[in-house]
């Protein structure tokens, strides 16, 4: 069989077989299905795993309590199983794991992979500095909050020794190439998150700024508050302009070139299509000087998924959807904004009384950002004694500057009771004085 003993000799890929968050329970249910482990050492195991979860416990608890809730148990344990993983995926085959986990005691294993995280952690922290060093300066809400705000909360609330697994924060804005949220949790779901946030921006900091917001406005007028991804209008663009003959100096796409476009596409296959678009994404790159192997190969997935997007447009005769032309039209500061729809009575009952159950206000959150998609159902849980005390504050934390704002206009244009405004007030005034009248300068702009 040879040294190369991998993985792959039982069928299974080293880089898809398991979520990040279920790496070592992946391993140990291989392990025990094709007997790599015997019983002695899979006992070992569990044992040295449930002694590490009492050690956790203990400092949990302060040594102060000798009992926790049993979701606090569970999640700790999940937390040791993410960060046991997080050492072990620095092996890269099978065999080599099994021998670490005969040889080294999980103890060890679990502080090599907190070691880990806390390396991640300094080198996402260094990364968020080059993304704000190369930070699109443009008008929107998505974009600009996950930077300046969801991304900074990760790294305040992140707690690498009791819930590494997690993932807190507030990121709105959508990536192009959406990242599998399943797989990817806790640290290394944002440093995925922001190694592809930081292509994108660099490939968009390969054209000027003013074309960019051009092709924002022409995509819609109220791209401000739409959860839109740049790169994926900028990449479009750029093909549909090398596919006219046209430089890159400019994005915007003309009635004429549309025309153009679809004369040269309209009788390929899909295959064909996609070769065709290839061949122009490498204009592109190479017009650019892109270089970076990482934005090349970001670039490429890119274009094969714009593709199914312009066949399907071709068929349709909607090739205005896809390449988009600047908007000449004075633009309208006024943004209107349309509430989601509204629970049945029995229905919102139903979940005011889950969230209620909850004792952790973590899970209070998740379930509100979940299942509410209206400002009226929001307000109404606010007012129907889901929250605590301080509660509200960690809850008005998690929202992102829009939400933030949406709040404020829907609250100071209904009548509600004094506690809420009293509660939402004390939030905002506890914000820094910009923060503060940058919401209400756009609060102004919002027309619910």
């Amino acid at each position: 069989m040879g040294k190369d003993n991998n993985i792959q000799k039982y069928n299974y890929s080293m880089e898809n077989a398991f979520s990040d968050e279920g790496f070592f329970k992946g391993i140990l249910v291989i392990c025990y299905k094709e007997k790599l482990l015997d019983d002695n050492i899979l006992s070992k195991i569990y044992y040295e795993r449930m002694e590490l979860l009492k050690v956790k416990l203990k400092y949990y608890t302060r040594d102060e309590s000798s009992s926790v809730m049993v979701e606090i148990a569970e999640n700790i344990l999940q937390c040791i199983d993410y960060t046991i993983g997080i050492y072990l995926k620095t092996f890269n085959n099978i065999k080599l794991i099994t021998e670490e986990l005969k040889n080294t005691s999980l103890s060890h294993i679990l502080k090599m992979g907190h070691d880990l995280i806390k390396e991640k952690i300094l080198g996402c922290k260094k990364l968020l500095k080059e993304i704000n060093k190369n930070k699109l300066k443009v008008d929107n809400y998505s974009y600009n909050d996950t930077i300046d705000y969801g991304i900074p909360l990760f790294f305040k609330e992140y707690n690498d020794f009791f819930a590494s697994h997690e993932s807190p924060g507030s990121i709105d804005y959508q990536l192009y190439l959406h990242i599998d949220d399943i797989k990817y949790v806790g640290i290394e779901y944002i440093n995925k998150y922001l190694e592809t946030l930081n292509l994108e921006n660099d490939f968009c900091n390969n054209f000027e700024i003013s074309e960019i917001t051009k092709l924002l406005k022409g995509y819609d007028n109220k791209c401000e508050v739409l959860l839109i991804n740049i790169f994926e209008l900028v990449l479009t663009n750029s093909l549909g302009r090398i596919l006219c003959g046209k430089d890159l100096n400019s994005l915007n796409i003309s009635n004429l070139d549309r025309k153009q476009i679809k004369n040269k596409l309209k009788k390929l296959s899909l295959k064909e299509l996609q070769e065709e678009l290839l061949k122009n994404a490498q204009i592109c790159w190479e017009v650019l000087d892109i270089e970076n192997p990482s934005l090349i190969t970001y670039v490429k997935k890119s274009t094969f998924k714009i593709t199914s997007l312009i066949n399907e447009s071709i068929k349709l005769d909607k090739l205005e959807t896809v390449f988009i032309s600047f908007n000449e039209k004075n633009e309208n500061n006024i943004i209107e904004y349309t509430d989601g729809k509204k629970m049945s009575n029995s229905k919102f009952k139903n979940l005011s009384e889950k969230i209620r159950d909850c004792s952790l206000v973590e899970d209070k959150i998740k379930l509100i950002k979940n299942n509410i998609k209206s400002l009226e159902d929001l307000v109404d849980m606010l007012n129907a004694d889901c929250l605590f005390e301080n509660e509200y504050i960690i809850y008005f934390k998690s929202l992102s500057r829009m939400e933030i704002i949406l709040l404020s206009k829907y609250i100071s244009e209904n009548e509600y009771e004094k506690d809420l405004y009293s509660k939402f007030n004390k939030y905002i005034l506890s914000l820094s004085k910009e923060e503060q009248l940058a919401i209400s300068n756009l609060k102004e702009k919002i027309q619910l």
